[in-house]
């Protein structure tokens, strides 16, 4: 394994286990404010604005490894019934615009969190900026992505069957 793959794989594990973190995390949260609530009859103030700030983190990590896998949304019931010539055009143009999206979550991610760092969230304390912290994450990732799959990089994990990874003679 080359050692540009090796350190690509790497990133994608990290990027991948921080997406399993931040689902972990959200459960364990919701079962403290739940026992919180149900047995000792408080809720902590912190665990709502936790679990949002998590669930947000976990819908742009997973939007990524969407892409990783191929299994954003397609309109393949649309193309399908364009001429050839319109199909090869929307196919040439669809990294285009994912990599547009990703380019625009980094963009737009920098400026919110900018925006808002000195701004506080009223539960937990923490600066405003941490809920678009992961704009900018995810939108690097689609790119990163994309740039892979249009050069022929199966960045699939998970989708297809183990003939499909098999090396081709």
């Amino acid at each position: 394994m080359t050692l540009l793959k090796q350190i690509w794989r790497g990133l994608d594990t990290v990027f991948e286990a921080l997406g399993l973190l931040c689902l972990c995390a959200v459960l364990l949260v919701v079962l403290w404010q739940v026992w919180d609530r149900q047995v000792l009859g408080s809720t902590p103030g912190w665990t709502e604005e936790t679990a949002r700030i998590l669930m947000v983190w976990i819908g742009f990590l997973m939007t990524a490894l969407g892409f990783r896998e191929g299994a954003h949304i397609a309109l393949t019931f649309v193309v399908d019934r364009f001429p050839p010539a319109t199909r090869r055009i929307v196919e040439w143009l669809s990294p285009l615009l994912a990599l547009l999206f990703g380019l625009y979550l980094i963009y737009q991610g920098i400026s919110f969190a900018a925006a808002t760092r000195f701004a506080t969230l009223p539960g937990t304390g923490l600066p405003r900026s941490v809920l678009y912290v992961v704009l900018p994450v995810a939108g690097a990732m689609i790119c990163l992505y994309t740039v892979l799959q249009v050069f022929g990089v199966k960045t699939q994990r998970y989708l297809g069957t183990p003939a499909d990874d098999a090396p081709i003679d």
